[in-house]
C-alpha cells in the first residue's frame, strides 16, 4: 500500500513509501531516506503524491502519533511562515533519542506532600476571570504587580481539574522558578520545565507525557509550543508583547502567534498576559478578535511606583550616575531598602577605541564592535562568539597601549557604583553572570535574602521578578533603542522602561523610578511621566495606520546570506529583477548587520495590502529561481527587526 510520508528536516513535500497496511495520519515512521537510505524519522500525512519512481518501505512505524491538530498546525504554519514542513516537524519530534531507546522511559508528574491552596482572588481580578467565557483569544492587561498571573493561574486550575493539558509560555528562562513554586502552592504538582537547558532524560519524559494526554502543567520557551500535546486546554502566553518570541534563525516564526493559531485549531481558550500589550494585540481588542481585561491597580497594598525624569543635559558630573540618581541610591542604602540599577548592555562597555587614532576594534567575522568584558579581561562578539586580548599596540596606529573603553555596560556601572559607595554589596544581573540555573538561582535568592544592596542588571531582571525590597529604579540610558531604524523602537522602548519600573515598589513599601534621558520632551516620556499608556498607544496606532505600517499593512522580509560577496550581491539583484509587479519591494540593500559569521548579508523589504496572498506569492516566485547551494534565502513573514 502507498503511504505519503513528511519526512523531519529540510523539505517540505511529502514522499512516497510502501507498507503492508493503511496507517492513520501522523504516526510516527521511520523510512530510509536518499542515495545513502539513512534512517529518518516522519509523520504519515493523507497528502496524494504521485511518483514514477520505485518505491521504498517503511522500515519502522513507532507507536505514536501527533494528532490531527498538530498535523494541522504543521501544516498551517508552514504555509503561513514558509518554513519547510520537514523543519516544523523536527520541532515536533523534539528529542530523536525517544525513538532510539531500548528501554521504557517512565512518565510521571511530581506531586507535592501538602495541601494546595486556593487562589484567592480580589475584586477587580475575579471580573477580569469572569469575562474569560469564550474560546476567542484574550488579551489580560494590567498593571506591573497588578496580580494577572494569579487570574490565568486560576483560569489554568480550573481546567486542569477537568484532566486537561495546560501549557504556559515565558519569554525568558530565569522567570520559570518563580512560577513554578506558585504552581506547585496552588496545584500541588510539579510543573514539567521545557527549555534549552534541562537534560535529555528530562526531554524525552516531558514529550511523552504531552504525547500520552496525561494532565500536566508544562511551562516552557517558546519551543514548548511544539510538543504534541493530546489533551491540550489551554494555552497562556505571558509578557505576550516580548520580542523574544520571534524566532530569527533556521526558521523565522512568532511563537504568539502561532500559540493564537494553535489555540484556533485545538478550539480551546488561549491567555496572551502583559502589563504593556504588543500594538497588534491592541489593534486585534479594538477590532473585536480579542476578549480583554485591564486591571488597574495593583494587588494588596502596593502602589505603583512614582517617575521622575533626569534631563541629562543639566547634569554635569563624572561617570554615569546623575547626582539625582547617586543621592536617591545613598538615601534608599540608609533605609536598608534595596536598588535595581538598569542597563540592557551587556559587559564592561560597548566600544574600545584607539585614544590616538580613534579607530575601533571590530569583530573579524561580523559588521560590529567588540565589547569589553573585564571580568574576562576579553573583548567578544556577542553575535559570533570570538574572544582576544586587548591587544597591546594599535593594530592602526601602532600607538602603545592606546585602547580605551568608549560608553558603559553593566560591568562599568558596577564599578562606578562600588567606587562612589564603597560599603555597598553590589550584585550583576545578566546573561553573563546567570550562566547557568544554579547561578541564576543562588543570584535570585542573595536578593530576596537581602544580601544585596544594589543589582545593575539587563532586560533578563525587568520581567515577572517579585523583589518586595526593592524601592528604587534607576535607568542608566533611557534612550536607549529609542532611535533605532526599528518601525517598533518606541513601542520596545516603552515595554521595557515600563517593566522594569514594575519591579519597584511591589510591597508596602512606596517604589521610585528614576530615568535618564537626553530627550525629556519625546512623548513615550511623557506617557510614562503621567502614567497615560492610552495617549502613547493610541499615538503609535495613529501613525502607523497613517504611513501603512504593520500590523495594518503585510511586510515580509527576505535574508540573502553567503562568503561570496559578488554572488550574495548577485542574486539580491535576480531576486529584485523576477519579483511579482503586484508586490512592492525595497531594495535589495547590504543589511545593517552586514557581515556575521563570516557571511556577508542583503536585505529586501516586501509590501503587499493583500494580507493573505503575499506569502503564497512569495513561496512561487522563490521556489522558480536557482539559488545556489553555497547562498542562503532566509524568509521572515512579519519582521520584527531589520538588521
Amino acid at each position: 500500500m502507498k503511504i505519503s510520508v513528511i519526512t523531519a528536516g529540510l523539505f517540505n513535500q511529502c514522499f512516497q513509501y510502501e507498507y503492508n497496511s493503511d496507517l492513520p495520519e501522523g504516526t510516527v515512521v521511520e523510512v530510509p531516506f536518499g542515495a545513502a537510505n539513512r534512517s529518518v524519522l516522519g509523520i504519515v500525512s493523507s497528502e496524494k503524491v504521485e511518483t514514477d519512481r520505485e518505491l521504498k518501505s517503511i522500515s519502522k512505524v513507532h507507536p505514536y502519533n501527533i494528532g490531527e491538530n498538530y498535523v494541522k498546525f504543521l501544516n498551517w504554519m508552514a504555509s503561513y511562515t514558509l518554513i519547510p514542513r520537514g523543519m516544523i516537524l523536527k520541532m515536533i519530534l523534539a528529542e530523536k533519542s525517544i525513538f532510539s531507546a531500548k528501554r521504557e522511559i517512565k512518565i510521571s508528574q511530581n506531586s507535592c506532600d501538602f495541601i494546595a491552596q486556593n487562589i484567592n482572588l480580589n475584586e477587580e481580578q475575579q471580573k477580569a476571570f469572569d469575562v474569560m467565557q469564550d474560546n476567542r483569544p484574550f488579551l489580560l492587561q494590567g498593571v506591573t504587580g497588578s496580580g494577572k498571573t494569579e487570574v490565568y493561574l486560576k483560569k489554568a486550575k480550573e481546567i486542569f481539574d477537568q484532566g486537561r493539558q495546560i501549557l504556559i509560555l515565558f519569554p525568558e528562562i530565569a522567570l520559570t522558578n518563580q512560577i513554578q513554586k506558585r504552581i506547585e502552592k496552588y496545584f500541588c504538582v510539579s510543573p514539567i520545565i521545557w527549555n534549552s537547558t534541562i537534560s535529555v532524560k528530562n526531554r524525552k519524559s516531558a514529550w511523552l507525557t504531552a504525547i500520552s494526554g496525561q494532565k500536566c502543567i508544562v511551562i516552557g520557551a517558546r519551543s514548548a509550543l511544539f510538543l504534541p500535546f493530546k489533551n491540550l486546554g489551554l494555552i497562556v502566553v505571558d509578557e505576550e508583547h516580548d520580542s523574544s518570541y520571534k524566532q530569527e534563525e533556521q526558521g523565522c516564526y512568532n511563537a504568539r502567534d502561532m500559540a493564537v493559531v494553535l489555540a484556533k485549531i485545538s478550539n480551546i481558550p488561549l491567555i496572551l498576559s502583559s502589563a504593556t500589550p504588543s500594538i497588534e494585540s491592541v489593534v486585534n481588542v479594538r477590532s473585536g478578535k480579542y476578549g480583554y481585561f485591564n486591571i488597574q491597580n495593583r494587588y494588596g497594598v502596593s502602589q505603583l511606583p512614582t517617575l521622575r525624569l533626569i534631563d541629562m543635559r543639566q547634569n554635569k558630573f563624572d561617570g554615569f550616575i546623575s547626582p539625582p540618581l547617586y543621592f536617591a541610591i545613598k538615601e534608599k542604602l540608609k533605609k536598608k531598602e534595596q536598588c535595581l540599577i538598569y542597563l540592557n548592555r551587556r559587559g564592561y562597555s560597548p566600544i574600545t577605541l584607539c585614544k590616538g587614532c580613534g579607530e575601533k576594534l571590530a569583530c573579524p567575522n561580523c559588521s560590529t564592535w567588540l565589547v569589553y568584558h573585564k571580568d574576562m579581561n576579553k573583548l567578544i562578539c556577542h553575535y559570533c562568539g570570538h574572544k582576544m586580548p586587548i591587544p597591546k599596540n594599535c593594530i592602526h596606529c601602532g600607538a602603545e597601549e592606546s585602547y580605551i573603553p568608549f560608553g558603559p555596560g553593566v560591568e562599568r556601572i558596577c564599578d562606578e557604583i562600588k567606587r562612589k559607595i564603597p560599603t555597598a554589596r553590589v550584585l550583576i544581573a545578566s546573561s553573563d553572570t546567570f550562566s547557568s540555573d544554579k547561578d541564576m538561582e543562588e543570584s535570585l535568592n542573595k536578593i530576596h535574602n537581602n544580601e544585596v544592596d544594589i543589582i545593575v542588571g539587563t532586560q533578563i531582571l525587568a520581567k515577572g521578578h517579585h523583589f518586595p525590597n526593592i524601592t528604587l529604579v534607576g535607568i542608566i540610558d533611557g534612550d536607549l533603542g529609542l532611535f533605532g531604524a526599528d518601525l517598533r523602537a518606541s513601542e520596545h522602548t516603552y515595554q521595557l522602561i515600563n517593566q522594569v519600573a514594575g519591579r519597584a515598589g511591589r510591597s508596602e513599601k512606596p517604589g521610585e523610578i528614576l530615568v535618564q534621558t537626553f530627550k525629556s520632551e519625546h512623548p513615550l516620556f511623557q506617557a510614562l511621566l503621567t502614567n497615560n499608556s492610552e495617549d502613547f498607544i493610541n499615538l503609535e496606532i495613529e501613525n502607523r495606520q497613517n504611513q501603512q505600517l504593520p500590523p495594518f499593512t503585510k511586510y515580509a522580509a527576505i535574508i540573502i546570506s553567503g562568503k561570496n560577496k559578488q554572488k550574495t550581491e548577485n542574486i539580491a539583484k535576480l531576486l529584485r529583477k523576477t519579483c511579482p509587479k503586484n508586490i512592492k519591494i525595497f531594495g535589495p540593500a547590504p543589511a545593517p548587520l552586514f557581515m556575521i559569521r563570516g557571511k556577508v548579508r542583503w536585505r529586501i523589504l516586501l509590501k503587499s495590502k493583500h494580507k493573505n496572498a503575499l506569502n503564497a506569492e512569495i513561496s512561487t516566485w522563490i521556489s522558480k529561481l536557482k539559488i545556489p547551494p553555497d547562498i542562503k534565502i532566509t524568509i521572515d513573514i512579519d519582521p520584527l527587526t531589520f538588521l
